[in-house]
Parts: structure tokens; sequence; C-alpha cells
């Protein structure tokens, strides 16, 4: 099963309630403030196939420059990652460009616990492990710069108000939407496991195709590492405009 401009516009319809759901999810963690303002800001979080589709939702009433200059970010977050240290795709001069939209990973941020905290960049660090491993298995070795990376532990984030926050609190939010990204089935789960959660490798599957996609960013990766140049990624990406064009024109 691979995603294409016509599942995500009867997603997109299927999936109205819910995102409304998601919305009403995010309204019960508290505001908060933080003196590090943006340095959680330091990848594309993973999210839930729902989440995903409300960023969509929220690229398609951007103006055409606009989502079309956002696309094509997360298209060069895709291809990139793998050799460089990238900032959020929706981090603009320091500023969040979905902020009150923004997904469940980054409104958690500095509620965990330190202990839950740790044991998350823990799995984390092991699932970039795996992937080194994966990629060498190909022939390429990544930085390990790239791959040691992780965002620190915040003690900086305050919350507004009196609404209690502790792990169990925090977990049941996720499992709620969760629960709710689970109502479309079985993209759901295609997502998480075929497309590793990733909203950058959504679209990109979108424009090239999901193997042309998975091959490109090979083949950026290997010219990268091997030359430095990253112009073929501007090559590629600005070949393309508003390929989500399509579906503002069916809303």
């Amino acid at each position: 099963m691979t995603f294409s401009i016509e599942t995500i516009r009867q997603l997109l319809a299927e999936s109205t309630n819910q995102r409304r759901a998601l919305m009403e999810a995010y309204a019960c963690l508290p505001h908060t403030r933080c003196r590090r303002q943006t340095y959680c800001c330091s990848l594309l979080p993973e999210m839930s196939l729902l989440e995903a589709l409300s960023a969509i939702q929220g690229l398609l009433e951007m103006k055409s420059e606009q989502r079309s200059w956002m696309s094509k970010r997360l298209i060069r977050y895709f291809l990139l990652n793998p050799v460089e240290i990238l900032r959020c795709p929706f981090l603009e001069s320091n500023s969040c460009l979905i902020y009150p939209t923004r997904f469940f990973g980054c409104r958690a941020y500095g509620l965990w616990s330190k202990k839950h905290y740790r044991k998350k960049a823990e799995q984390s660090r092991q699932a970039k492990t795996l992937n080194q491993r994966q990629w060498q298995r190909l022939g390429v070795s990544l930085p390990q710069e790239v791959v040691d990376f992780n965002v620190d532990y915040c003690p900086y984030v305050e919350r507004d108000g009196n609404t209690e926050v502790d792990d169990t609190f925090l977990l049941n939010t996720f499992y709620f939407i969760d629960t709710l990204s689970e109502h479309l089935l079985p993209w759901h789960n295609t997502f998480h496991h075929q497309y590793f959660s990733d909203l950058s490798f959504l679209l990109a599957s979108i424009l090239f195709g999901l193997q042309r996609a998975v091959q490109l960013k090979f083949e950026v990766v290997r010219h990268v590492l091997l030359t430095g140049d990253k112009g073929r990624v501007d090559q590629l990406i600005d070949k393309h405009d508003d390929f989500l064009v399509n579906l503002v024109a069916w809303q």
C-alpha cells in the first residue's frame, strides 16, 4: 500500500471529526514558555497519520507560493536528514509556522519527567544505530555526529495555568491521539511501519512515488558524502512547483 494524492484526498474527507478531536486533545495540554525557544526544533518529530493529515490540511490553506516553498523544504529535509543536522522545516526565523496546530511531540517536549525523557532518548539512539547499520549494508557510512545527535532534556519549560501534567497524563494523551488515528486503518499502520511516521517521507513519496523517493534519497546521500555538493538536491526540488495543487482544487 502506498499513499497517493487520491489517497490523501480520501483520508482528509474521512478524518474531519478525528482532526477536530485532535485539536481538542491538544487544547487539554498546558500552554508553555521556555527560555530556550526553538532549541527543540532541531528535527521534524515523528507523528501519527492523523497529525500528518492535519499538517497537510494546513499546507493546503496556505497561499500557493508559501505552500510550494514549504513543501520543498520538507522534501529537502527528507533527502538530506541522514547527512546533515537539519532544523524542523516548519521553523522560520525562530518562529514556528504552524505553532497553533503543532504536533504532540512538540507540545510534550519539556513536560516529560527526566526519567521518561531519558528512556525516549535511548529508544531514539537505538533506532538511529539500527538505521546507521542499514545504510552501512548499502555501502554508505553516515556522519557519526548526525547519528549521535539528540535533543537534550529541557529543564526550562514552564507551564501556564494550573493544569497538572505528569508522564501518565502525557502517555494517555498520546494513546488517545493514536486511537483517533487508528480510525484511518489500514493507512494508519502503513504510515507508521512503511513511512516511519515521517511527514517528509510521505510528501516525498507523493511527489516522486515511494520507490523513486527511496532511490533518490540513497543517490543524494551517497553523492553528498562523496562530493559535499548539495546542489543536486536543489535541482531536483526546483523542478516541481506546487505539487499539492490538485488537493487544493479538490477542496
